[in-house]
Order: C-alpha cells, then sequence, then structure tokens
C-alpha cells in the first residue's frame, strides 16, 4: 500500500469514527416550569435560572445518583422533585421526565387590623413605617428561624406605644404553632 493510500484509509476511518461518537446519545432536556411562573430554580442545590426553563441534565458517573430539582418564590412555599436512581443501569432519560411543572403553594397570610386611640399614629415594625390607625398589614407565613415582630405606634404629643410578637417552632407534644392576632391597638398616653 503507498503512503497517500494508508493517509487516506486513516483519514476516513478517523471521520467514520467521529461520526459514530457524534451520533451518540443527545443530551436529555427538561423544560421546568411552576405555576405562578418566575421562581428561582436549583438543581442539585445550584441555581440554574428561573422558570420557565430550559436546562440539560447530564449522566452523573457512579451507581444509583440523586438528581433533585428545587423551586423558590417569594410568598410561596419551596417545593422540590427527586429522581433517584434505583438500579446501575438506569440513565437520566429514563428517570427524569422531559417536562416538570410545579405547583407552588401560597404561603399563609395573616391579617392585623392595626387601630388606636386616638387614631392617627404612624406605626412601624421592626423600625419600618407600615402605615397610620387605622389600617391593615398582611403577615406571611416563613419557614425557618422563629421571627420577632416589634409593633411601636408613634403620635406627636403621646407616649409611644409598643407590642412585641414572637413566633415560635411547633411544640412536639401538641402541634402548636404562633397564630398572630386579628386586631392589634395602642392605647396612646399624654
Amino acid at each position: 500500500m503507498t503512503n497517500t493510500r494508508r493517509l487516506s484509509i486513516a483519514a476516513l476511518l478517523f471521520a467514520v469514527s467521529m461520526f459514530v461518537a457524534g451520533c451518540g446519545q443527545s443530551p436529555h432536556v427538561v423544560h421546568i416550569s411552576t405555576d405562578p411562573s418566575g421562581a428561582l430554580v436549583f438543581f442539585n442545590d445550584k441555581v440554574i435560572g428561573e422558570t420557565p426553563m430550559d436546562t440539560t441534565v447530564e449522566q452523573r458517573k457512579g451507581d444509583y445518583n440523586i438528581y433533585t430539582f428545587r423551586v423558590l418564590k417569594e410568598d410561596y412555599m419551596p417545593a422540590r422533585k427527586m429522581f433517584k436512581e434505583q438500579l446501575y443501569y438506569d440513565t437520566v432519560e429514563k428517570l427524569i421526565p422531559t417536562t416538570l411543572h410545579f405547583v407552588l403553594e401560597e404561603r399563609k397570610k395573616y391579617p392585623i387590623h392595626i387601630t388606636s386611640e386616638p387614631s392617627g399614629a404612624v406605626v412601624t415594625l421592626n423600625g419600618e413605617a407600615i402605615g397610620e390607625t387605622p389600617f391593615t398589614t398582611i403577615v406571611r407565613e416563613r419557614i425557618g428561624n422563629p421571627r420577632v415582630f416589634d409593633f411601636v405606634a408613634v403620635k406627636e404629643g403621646y407616649q409611644k406605644g409598643q407590642t412585641v410578637l414572637k413566633e415560635f417552632l411547633p411544640q412536639e407534644e401538641n402541634g402548636a404553632v404562633f397564630v398572630f392576632p386579628e386586631t392589634l391597638h395602642f392605647e396612646l398616653k399624654q
């Protein structure tokens, strides 16, 4: 065989091998959506975007992998979907659907009607002005550490009024949780 012919055969074999390698598995694309949209998406604890979005999921090396999708949106409960390989030969294509949709549950709202005697007092919550009495404010449920709500009412010529509300974690023995009052009233003294 001549050198030219050997080079031609080698080039042909190389081209065929590159073509075959390129015809392997195509990427697994997953469309992620939420109701409502605009939620932050985490894949295996890394932020990957905001819904609606498409992402490519690659097969991880090793056996019995776990793929976790989590979505977060302000004023809504977080949601999560987890896919775990049950057999060593499971693939992302078999395991994870091409469409993931999350219906987000709105966090509970606690309306509090705030009044004062005399009316017209400016009320702050944790140092931030939230309204002038009488008015209604909304406090939302939250996951995490218990919060402290420091309500202060001030009106020129009167002593300030203050009420502190504290959340607490559910109690194991009775499952009780903090429930916000429906009304909050300040008696301001001169």
